[in-house]
């Protein structure tokens, strides 16, 4: 797992604002600390060659409620930026969530984990090029994440890294 900063008051309102505004200079930030902390794992994990972006799907409702996949806008945005970076990668936004998740903000850590437990699933069985790098703009729990991990696993899929801009209740490695 990687990412760029803790979550904190700051964090927390550019994700916001990149999420419920489409505020665009919001988005740009938080794709420039997704590519930082995968360029971050690229190093670490001596990664070579062509990287693949799967990402955690946003719930229909969310997207028919914000008008756009906030997910695959900042998707776009992380692999424009890798790609100016000289970085060869894929997004191939095959999850989806094959049952409705309730919105976990008030939700345990057991009680995500039971949310999301079952609930995504991959569109494709084609196995992405290069090495596989799950997305997602803010882990909390990490249920969510894992549920993504579990889905792509079963389509025996490798996942190099989960990567996202800000963590709760965790440290970065990046400087």
């Amino acid at each position: 797992m990687y990412f760029k900063s803790d979550y904190t008051s700051k964090t927390a309102s550019v994700i916001l604002a990149a999420k419920e505004d489409n505020d665009l200079n919001a988005i740009a930030l938080l794709a420039s600390s997704i590519s930082d902390a995968i360029l971050f794992s690229i190093l670490d994990l001596q990664i070579n060659g062509v990287i693949t972006l799967i990402t955690i799907p946003s719930s229909p409702s969310a997207i028919r409620k914000r008008g756009r996949d906030h997910i695959n806008v900042l998707a776009e945005y992380i692999q424009r930026d890798l790609q100016e970076k000289s970085v060869t990668v894929n997004y191939a936004p095959i999850l989806f969530q094959k049952k409705s998740i309730k919105d976990q903000s008030q939700l345990s850590s057991q009680q995500r984990m039971d949310n999301t437990k079952g609930k995504f699933a991959v569109k494709s069985c084609e196995i992405p090029q290069g090495a596989v790098y799950l997305i997602d703009d803010l882990i909390t729990t990490g249920a969510s994440m894992l549920e993504g991990v579990r889905a792509l696993s079963e389509a025996k899929m490798t996942i190099a890294a989960g990567i996202t801009a800000c963590a709760v209740g965790r440290i970065s490695l990046i400087p």
